[in-house]
């Protein structure tokens, strides 16, 4: 983070007040690029130039292992947040086509997966990178009235 690569965003519990508090979760954002080719469709892939094209990859999320599955759904909450936060980083930039991830396990990409990421045409050890156009975080996220 002081290199300005990527920055983290923590969620704590502080009820009750303990230092150090613990940590119940956390994501990572950096940027990114893809090539045209990667991008999961020739409709999609038609939009853009041969060069690289920005997006806003999600280094990291982790929930800690004994709230896996709770009723909680930090997962679910934490990746909600990140996303967020990608769409305010495009919004404020400017540019950025997508929210892009690399699942490490068949639950991280079944996790993803059920959040509208798309596989795209790039392998990252036995999955592929994912892929979550901005125009449809925008429509989650700041919906036309």
């Amino acid at each position: 983070m002081d290199r300005k690569i990527n920055r983290t965003w923590v969620l704590v519990n502080d009820e009750p007040p303990v230092l150090p508090a613990p940590v119940l979760g956390y994501f990572t954002l950096t940027s990114a690029t893809v090539v045209r080719d990667e991008l999961p469709d020739q409709e999609t892939r038609s939009r853009y130039p041969a060069y690289p094209i920005p997006v806003i990859k999600l280094a990291w999320l982790g929930v800690d292992r004994k709230l896996h599955g709770s009723e909680y759904r930090l997962g679910e909450t934490i990746l909600l947040e990140a996303l967020e936060e990608a769409y305010r980083i495009v919004q404020y930039s400017g540019m950025g086509i997508a929210v892009v991830t690399d699942p490490l396990t068949q639950e991280s990409d079944r996790f993803f997966k059920r959040y509208g990421f798309q596989a795209m045409g790039r392998p990252f050890g036995d999955f592929q990178s994912l892929y979550l156009p901005m125009r449809t975080l925008g429509q989650l996220i700041d919906p036309p009235s």
